[in-house]
């Protein structure tokens, strides 16, 4: 039986193509599951058999692809997870799921830490599940440009423009159906992913709905003031985590740290965020006490200044100010410490007001971030598979037919009954 630490690769495979978008990608095996190894591992993450069976084994892949950034292309990571055994003619719905806050690069999906072996659980009821480990993070150096929403987006979609050119390799196709979700800054990325999706991608990867899961979409108003309003916070790592990885993008949020940080933090975080340091123990370097860390009147003029750089970017990084056309529900607890749950009544509240129909919320209760979690991640990967329609292979069922499949559910009306017409006895000469 396989467990949770299972680090060991099984095979590895590369393949190189050029995709449709020029962007080229490549992929290598990094582990599978059997059904019942995925029914274990659903026990472990506390999933009860009687709203969760596992139908298939799961591969799961390491894909590097090509994705714009800044002005130039660079090369990212996700992991990719295909059911096993399913016929060719069985096209399957994508799930792309969008991860949590992680320090570490090695903490991405594609390196199957904890969160990334959900994969194998969503994938085993029939669906293609793509985890995007985001820029900076995974098999990228760069910095990591945290909670900046057009690159958690275009990081979702050249994944799956990737996956989708994969599929003649791997033996897989979809069949029109795209989901997203994720937790925390994945609850951001999906929310950016599905914006993105709905507004430039609608004709290739028509969205079918979406699960944000408790993120910090409002975070020029909601997470930012906040924050501030008690004299600490949960992840002071976050806090700087922010500022730096949007400096790296936007390049104007301060010119010099110490403008932004006190000593020591402002001359020694820098080199604290080099994806090898985790954040804990960026957490247990900071003080307590906010005063302790930011600059004094800095706060004060960020929220008077409505073109203080911050909040600039800040306003660049809400993701809620749209009205979403299939199905978003957002799941939210009201004793998160980490993202503020107003962030998810802020985002139902534009949306609806501004003519969204199918936007609903799910309160989860007086739960902590951390235990928000699981009921949120597994309350909406359930309430996706509702829209996700019955699993079918398209092709021939009549067995009279010469191209007849019997693994087929669905008739497309492809069958033909001529070109094999001919001989049947063994001792003719034209047999």
């Amino acid at each position: 039986m396989k467990h949770l630490n299972k680090l060991s690769l099984i095979s590895v495979i590369f393949f190189t193509v050029l995709s449709f978008s020029t962007f080229a990608q490549t992929y290598e095996a990094l582990d599978s599951y059997t059904s019942a190894e995925i029914s274990y591992l659903a026990g472990v993450f506390g999933i009860s058999s009687n709203v969760y069976t596992a139908e298939y084994g799961v591969d799961a892949y390491r894909v590097t692809y090509e994705m714009p950034y800044l002005d130039s292309t660079i090369t990212v990571s996700g992991a990719l997870f295909v059911p096993q055994g399913v016929d060719d003619a069985c096209s399957l719905p994508v799930l792309t799921y969008m991860h949590g806050t992680i320090f570490l690069r090695t903490d991405a999906p594609s390196f199957l830490p904890v969160e990334g072996r959900l994969g194998f659980l969503m994938s085993s009821p029939g669906f293609i599940v793509l985890m995007p480990d985001y820029v900076g993070l995974g098999t990228s150096d760069l910095m990591h440009p945290y909670v900046h929403a057009q690159s958690e987006a275009d990081a979702g979609v050249y994944l799956l423009q990737a996956a989708e050119t994969l599929g003649t390799e791997l033996g897989y196709s979809f069949n029109g159906e795209f989901f997203s979700s994720g937790y925390s800054q994945g609850g951001h990325a999906a929310m950016a992913f599905s914006r993105e999706l709905e507004t430039n991608w609608s004709e290739s990867y028509p969205l079918t709905a979406s699960t944000p899961l408790s993120g910090p979409y409002d975070i020029s108003g909601t997470q930012f003031t906040q924050t501030f309003e008690s004299p600490s916070y949960s992840n002071p790592a976050y806090l700087a985590y922010n500022i730096i990885g949007w400096n790296s993008y936007y390049g104007n949020i301060y010119e010099d740290l110490s403008e932004i940080f006190q000593e020591p933090y402002a001359s020694e975080l820098p080199a604290m965020f080099d994806g090898e340091t985790s954040g804990n123990v960026i957490n247990s370097y900071l003080p307590i006490l906010l005063d302790d860390l930011v600059q004094p009147g800095l706060i004060d003029e960020v929220l008077s200044n409505p073109d203080h750089p911050f909040n600039i970017a800040a306003q660049d990084n809400d993701v809620y100010e749209w009205v979403p056309q299939s199905p978003l529900k957002m799941y939210y607890c009201t004793a998160d410490e980490q993202v503020f749950y107003e962030n998810t009544i802020v985002a139902e509240t534009w949306m609806n007001e501004n003519g969204a129909l199918n936007v609903t919320t799910s309160n989860g209760g007086p739960l902590n971030h951390g235990d928000c979690a699981g009921e949120a991640i597994f309350g909406g990967m359930l309430w996706l598979q509702d829209f996700s329609l019955p699993f079918g292979c398209l092709g021939c069922t009549d067995d009279t037919a010469c191209n007849y499949n019997p693994n087929v559910t669905i008739d497309d009306g492809s069958c033909y009954y001529s070109s094999c017409l001919g001989c049947t006895t063994p001792f003719a000469c034209n047999y």
